[in-house]
């Protein structure tokens, strides 16, 4: 985890906003939606045992991170059945129905909106898209010195850019997200 203050060179050559705290929530806000959108953060936790009524989370408790959806559910490498093995209590919080032994939780994990800390891939990996999506919100703010709409119309498309580029990493990269991917039939004639 890194402080969020380390994405602010980047973002003030993008646009430089005189408020305190301004930026800094600009930027936590692009990196809830770049985590949620790319499902860059992936998280597992693995349960040697876990017993009917028992809630777990993929997130632990006063992490920086919040859970952001369940991915898979298995026991001894097989799938469980959502709806009838589990119940889907939230975005982090999966419920038995039953008894299961050997149970990984696989789901995805994005920054707390009040959080002062930020995965460290999000800096190494991606600070120019996040910053490109801090700028755009920031440029989009009616009524401020520093509101230019064209401007913030760029900076949305490197975000969206930066979005698409890691999800296909995310894809690729990590076979459990392929199988939750929607497909679309089609019927040709």
């Amino acid at each position: 985890m890194v402080p969020v203050t380390e994405f602010l060179p980047t973002l003030r050559m993008l646009v430089d906003v005189p408020v305190p705290g301004v930026m800094e929530t600009a930027i936590v806000k692009a990196a809830r939606k770049f985590c949620r959108d790319s499902k860059i953060l992936v998280k597992s936790r693995q349960f040697a045992e876990v017993y009917q009524c028992q809630s777990v989370s993929i997130v632990g408790v006063g992490a920086e991170l919040k859970g952001a959806g369940i991915v898979t559910v298995t026991s001894k490498g097989k799938p469980l059945s959502s709806g009838s093995d589990y119940q889907i209590d939230g975005l982090d919080s999966v419920k038995f129905n039953a008894d299961f032994s050997e149970v990984l939780v696989m789901g995805l994990a994005e920054p707390k909106a009040n959080t002062g800390q930020l995965p460290a891939i999000l800096l190494d990996d991606y600070v120019e898209g996040i910053c490109a999506g801090a700028a755009s919100i920031l440029q989009m703010m009616p009524g401020t010195t520093w509101s230019q709409p064209e401007l913030a119309q760029v900076n949305e498309r490197e975000f969206v850019s930066t979005i698409r580029h890691a999800y296909r990493y995310s894809i690729e990269h990590t076979p459990a997200l392929e199988e939750t991917r929607p497909m679309s039939k089609r019927e040709f004639y």
